[in-house]
């Protein structure tokens, strides 16, 4: 009988154990996604202009005017994030207005910026850095066009 009474005491601390590590690890776990520490760069400033500029063509947007940001995952977990452009002051209409974007020194997405709702979405690895170039050009000339606009990034889990 005491036999018995050892194994099913032994038995109970293990499964004791095996509870209390489970419950340890999904803590620590969400506690990883819970820091999620992205750190955004931008080469020259976040808010960008294209001001006195009658016509910028593509070729010319490519050469002259790169809008260089960095998105780099500082934490211990893949994350996802999204990357916006938001528009502060304009005086054209932003369909009249295209964009292209590299990641890492490829084109991955193009278009008129009036079509735009999410510039892009991404996950990145953990101590990862991802480099973008972002372009953006008109498609008709303009008399004294103002076009002023920033990227804002929003990570999730």
């Amino acid at each position: 009988m005491k036999k018995v009474g050892k194994l099913i005491g032994f038995i109970g601390i293990c499964l004791f154990a095996i509870g209390l590590s489970y419950v340890v690890t999904k803590h620590l776990d969400k506690n990883l996604y819970l820091n999620t520490n992205i750190l955004v760069t931008f080469e020259d400033t976040e808010e960008f202009n294209l001001e006195n500029t009658n016509v910028l063509t593509k070729e010319k947007a490519i050469e002259e005017y790169p809008n260089t940001f960095k998105v780099k995952n500082n934490s211990l977990k893949k994350v996802k994030y999204q990357v916006k452009l938001v528009e502060k002051d304009s005086n054209i209409d932003n369909s009249k207005l295209k964009y292209v974007l590299y990641l890492n020194g490829k084109e991955v997405k193009s278009g008129k910026v009036s079509d735009l709702d999410i510039l892009y979405e991404q996950k990145i690895d953990r101590k990862k850095e991802d480099v973008y170039k972002l372009y953006l050009y008109f498609v008709e000339e303009f008399e004294n066009p103002v076009y002023t606009y920033s990227i804002e990034v929003d990570a999730s889990r």
